[in-house]
């Protein structure tokens, strides 16, 4: 929901543009305010729906008809993302690119927080990493914080039997497999792995995105920073 009014405090003002949770009447200061400011939190990859509060938000805009770059709408303008960009939706990466452009053009009235969505896949740059890769699949535990999720193992063994024609857990152990299981059960996100595949094929204009040994594609863009440790010892975010 969007607020009914801007709501003043002294010289800032939170725009209409911010969502909140509730409606709730705020009274309008009769000062001039010297900043506006617009906040938008948890799209999760809703790109659509970040459309449609673009379209509403006085500070933020796109620069073209293409939608591929934001801009601040005025001088006084600011923003501030608060947190949790990727996910659920098909539109993660053009999200993140979208906000970090927006970032770099505007370095110091634009802020980005990072919220438990956009942590955890920190992990991904040590845990796909070509060191972690080479851990044998039967050494990585099930995440201790849900007892019951499936080892990586036991999920190659599933996918293994899925497929039939022999197949073993051993050969079905790659780094796509390994994302989706990551994705599925030790990360809080079971559609992403599917929805970052759909995504990455729009992007590329093709049928469908594949991964290693005819996994999926949904392993690209997203990722942060330096990770820590193996998928058992992490944090679920």
């Amino acid at each position: 929901l969007h607020c009914t009014r801007p709501l003043c405090l002294g010289r800032r003002r939170l725009s209409s543009d911010a969502h909140m949770r509730v409606r709730t009447p705020f009274r309008c200061s009769p000062h001039p305010c010297e900043y506006e400011i617009a906040f938008v939190s948890d799209v999760e990859g809703d790109l659509d729906y970040f459309n449609r509060w673009v379209a509403g938000s006085r500070c933020v805009a796109y620069t073209g008809s293409d939608e591929a770059a934001l801009t601040l709408t005025h001088a006084r303008a600011y923003f501030v993302y608060g947190g949790d960009v990727p996910d659920h939706g098909r539109g993660s990466e053009q999200l993140l690119r979208l906000l970090v452009g927006l970032k770099r053009a505007f370095p110091r009235r634009v802020a980005l927080l990072v919220g438990n969505r956009d942590l955890n896949k920190l992990r991904l740059t040590s845990e796909c990493a070509p060191s972690d890769l080479a851990r044998p699949h039967w050494s990585i535990p099930a995440p201790h914080w849900d007892p019951s999720a499936p080892t990586l193992s036991q999920h190659l063994e599933q996918v293994a039997a899925a497929r039939g024609g022999g197949a073993t857990a051993a050969s079905c152990d790659c780094a796509a497999e390994r994302l989706r299981w990551m994705y599925e059960n030790t990360l809080g996100c079971p559609a992403t792995f599917e929805a970052r595949r759909a995504e990455l094929a729009a992007l590329r204009s093709v049928g469908s995105a594949t991964g290693d040994n005819g996994g999926g594609g949904g392993g690209g863009g997203g990722g942060g920073g330096g990770g820590g440790g193996g998928a058992g010892g992490g944090g679920g975010g």
